[in-house]
């Protein structure tokens, strides 16, 4: 990532935490940064954008030191202790960030937001799932969605703790205490035979969340598509001009209904929408929201 793009990044994750999502102006961030709006926008259309931009950041930096130590061959219990006082770590480094979650969580929240955080989960429900069965074998499988959920549950407890008050626990200590806790848990779960949730039962959870989630994505591009050629009409462009965008515009709504739209034929029709200065902006919506890049 280029070092200008970080440096946005950090001024806003700075300023977020101080003042809010709301509350803070691009004119705030780039001045913070040192730098003009018009560098601003040569990487982000708007402070929604540079939203989910920083919530990728923070989390590549984060799933990167956790896979560094999961290459390093250490024996089960090492890994994932180890795993946990990098994450530990790396929440007291990057507090602001974490308080700025916490405070603008329900207010800044979009559908585009909330499939990142919904893969995000995923990805955590993963690494425990692996770590778990590692460390207590596969007699553990039938009480492995129980596990996962109480695991996830124990250290998000403590890390609102490390957030505001990071003096008052230590990462490695806590590690070592909340691995304890889960070798009490295993063993009662494993006496009682006892479970609620099954890990089928959560791989099914994050399946329907999923389709829910990128429905309302699809439903949100449905719009702008059709905005784009409401805007169409108005402009006065020949006629033959006017009905070959509107034709690019009404494949890309037969290609958004489908169950799994094809994200380079989105890159390649958009393409084709280049040039009209007001859709422009619509078009940068529906790239970003799927992921692509403009041609």
């Amino acid at each position: 990532m280029k070092q200008r793009k970080v440096e946005i990044i950090e001024s806003a994750i700075a300023l977020f935490a101080e003042k809010g999502f709301h509350s803070t102006s691009i004119q705030d961030i780039t001045d913070h940064a040192g730098m003009s709006k018009g560098a601003f926008y040569n990487y982000f259309s708007s402070k929604e954008e540079l939203m989910i931009a920083l919530f990728h950041y923070y989390n590549d930096k984060i799933s990167q030191k956790i896979s560094e130590i999961g290459e390093q061959n250490l024996p089960p219990r090492e890994t994932i202790k180890k795993q946990m006082v990098a994450l530990f770590t790396s929440f007291t480094e990057h507090k602001n960030f974490i308080i700025m979650h916490f405070r603008e969580q329900n207010s800044t929240i979009n559908e585009e937001m909330r499939k990142h955080m919904l893969k995000t989960q995923y990805r955590s429900m993963k690494w425990l799932e692996t770590n778990l069965l590692s460390l207590y074998g596969e007699e553990i499988t039938p009480h492995l969605g129980d596990l996962i959920l109480m695991a996830q549950g124990l250290q998000n407890t403590y890390i609102r703790i490390f957030i505001f008050d990071d003096q008052l626990l230590q990462p490695e200590a806590l590690a070592e205490f909340l691995l304890q806790r889960l070798d009490d848990i295993v063993a009662g779960l494993l006496k009682t035979k006892s479970t609620m949730i099954s890990i089928k039962n959560l791989e099914n959870l994050f399946s329907r969340l999923h389709l829910h989630t990128e429905q309302s994505l699809q439903d949100t591009i449905h719009q702008k598509l059709l905005n784009m050629g409401k805007t169409l009409d108005k402009l006065p462009l020949p006629a033959e001009k006017r009905d070959e965008l509107k034709s690019v515009i009404e494949f890309l709504l037969s290609e958004n209904e489908k169950t799994d739209p094809n994200k380079m034929v989105f890159q390649g029709m958009l393409a084709n929408l280049k040039g009209v200065k007001e859709l422009e902006n619509d078009r940068k919506d529906i790239a970003r929201i799927m992921g692509i890049e403009l041609l």
